[in-house]
């Protein structure tokens, strides 16, 4: 049985960076690039899990898997800021338990891990500033929202994700599951913050909804 299992924990590391390396980035894309040191684990002292949404123009657009994960030399790279899967949560797992981060270095980490991204068929640019989002620029008709919880924020790509988590123990379905489950921790976030919030980043047209 132990043999077994040791076998099965093997093939899933083997599939795992065969992940990695199916969908990892582009050569060009040096591991040094990234904002914040390589954890060669997922850190425990702060585990949080934001959920962001994308949409350009209506349609959504999806947050990629594996943003902030590399396999070098058979060894895992950890950005703390990170995704598994590609439903829009984001995983903050750092071994600092009071290590903050925001919605800019995530865009920072996506950018420095995949470089581009394909929107309705085109290559644009990863980036997130008050005046451009993935390619798209504010300009006499169009602007970049930022919703948080439902309300526009103006905190832009300075947003704050530690007290914005999405999910919960009582969650056992996407997006939080499999891959984001259990409360945040530590255990205050929970009491100071609450879960379930969203955020939202949207390029559309002035004055629309």
């Amino acid at each position: 049985m132990a043999v077994s299992v040791l076998v099965l924990g093997g093939i899933a590391v083997i599939v795992f960076f065969a992940r990695l390396s199916a969908s990892g980035p582009s050569t060009a894309v040096g591991q040094a690039s990234y904002p914040f040191p390589c954890l060669a684990t997922e850190g425990t002292a702060q585990h949080i899990h934001p959920y962001l949404r994308i949409v350009l123009d209506g349609t959504p657009v999806t947050v990629p898997a594996f943003v902030g994960i590399r396999n070098s030399g058979g060894v895992a790279c950890y950005e703390p800021l990170h995704t598994h899967d590609a439903s829009g949560i984001v995983h903050i797992e750092t071994a600092n338990p009071t290590q903050t981060f925001t919605l800019g270095d995530f865009f920072t980490i996506w950018r420095d891990t995949y470089g581009t991204a394909l929107i309705h068929n085109a290559t644009v640019p990863v980036g997130y500033t008050v005046g451009e989002l993935l390619g798209r620029s504010v300009d006499a008709r169009h602007e970049v929202r930022l919703v948080v919880d439902g309300k526009p924020s103006g905190a832009g790509p300075t947003l704050v994700l530690n007290g914005l988590d999405y999910c919960s123990a009582a969650m056992t379905q996407p997006p939080c599951f499999p891959t984001a489950v259990g409360d945040p921790y530590p255990p205050i976030l929970v009491t100071r913050y609450g879960t379930g919030h969203t955020i939202v980043l949207q390029y559309a047209a002035r004055g629309g909804s």
